[in-house]
């Protein structure tokens, strides 16, 4: 039994909070507070729709103790929007995250969508800059992701849309790689870019391998080396009438977390420790054979060694799935 669990970070989404009504969100808030520890909490994210939050909402959820939104902005071109089926235009998404700070949020995050049919490297490019532009402190860069059922979909399957190229894409990255620094926003994850200290604590945790409970409908936990996932139909969960498959890791598995996630991070993994640990469990000549693994892409500078840490370098991130897959 976890009893009343401590927790240093909440995080709110996963589906669109902001649909909630203010009432709701704040019976929410108590469950959560009478449920956990809060006394050591150090971030509290929701998620938030810009097409559906006006200021007494915002105002109400900070006054909550929500200290930090994400808004899931895509793209400021109404075309592209609308494609996405999205409620919401480009000044909408501009005036929420104004509307955010007004409410008292000093840590917002947007989300940056690439790969869209229709797209543009110069239009990314100046969403990005009239982003930044508003002074929020945290971006994420999306790839669409088209496994849904959705009008979009459909359009794709159909031939009616093309998605771009990879190396359309990979362009979009390298591009924005320069663009998010040079407007005060630094990497420090393959997808993720914040001013000093105001990246997702909450986010890092799960890079980090530390624990985290979710709880609602397919929501994901991790417990040592314990991982399970809620049931995903909705009224079968709010029943309780469906089972959860826990899976335990073998040592392997849980030693190929270390790198698969801590390579993500622009910080890179510490690989004497990795070995060292690796040396506990029996499984030095695992290491090893990841090594030989990486050694081409260190010798093409995909992958950098400095001292005992190992990180993956700006190209090296562009082509982090093939890198990553020597873990899985």
């Amino acid at each position: 039994m976890l009893e009343r669990p401590r927790v240093d970070t909440l995080y709110l989404g996963g589906g669109t909070p902001s649909l909630m009504s203010l009432e709701e969100l704040t019976a929410l808030t108590k469950a959560v507070h009478e449920a956990f520890d809060l006394s050591l909490l150090e971030e509290a994210t929701l998620e938030a729709n810009p097409g559906t939050v006006d200021f007494a909402w915002l105002q109400g959820a900070r006054q909550l103790g929500w200290d930090r939104v994400s808004m899931g902005i895509q793209t400021l071109d109404d075309v592209l929007l609308g494609r996405l089926g999205r409620i919401h235009d480009g000044k909408v998404a501009l005036e929420s995250l104004d509307l955010a700070r007004q409410a008292g949020f000093q840590r917002r995050s947007g989300d940056l969508m690439v790969g869209i049919p229709g797209q543009e490297l110069g239009r990314v490019l100046e969403d990005a800059r009239r982003m930044a532009a508003t002074g929020l402190e945290h971006m994420s860069i999306y790839l669409l992701d088209l496994d849904k059922n959705c009008p979009l979909k459909a359009d794709v399957d159909a031939g009616r849309l093309l998605l771009p190229t990879e190396d359309a894409v990979a362009t979009v990255f390298e591009a924005l790689q320069v663009e998010l620094p040079s407007a005060g926003l630094a990497p420090y994850e393959i997808s993720n870019y914040a001013k000093p200290g105001a990246e997702s604590k909450h986010n890092s945790r799960y890079w980090e391998r530390r624990p985290y409970l979710g709880i609602g409908p397919s929501a994901a936990s991790h417990l040592g080396d314990f991982r399970w996932t809620e049931e995903g139909n909705i009224p079968a969960w709010v029943d309780s009438r469906a089972g959860v498959e826990i899976q335990e890791l073998d040592a392997a598995e849980s030693l190929s977390e270390i790198p698969l996630l801590g390579l993500r991070l622009h910080r890179g993994v510490d690989w004497n420790s990795l070995r060292q640990i690796a040396e506990t469990k029996n499984l030095l000549p695992l290491v090893d054979a990841w090594e030989a693994q990486l050694a081409p892409f260190e010798r093409g500078g995909m992958v950098i060694r400095e001292g005992t840490n190992v990180r993956l370098s700006e190209r090296g991130m562009l082509l982090s799935n093939g890198i990553l897959s020597t873990f899985v």
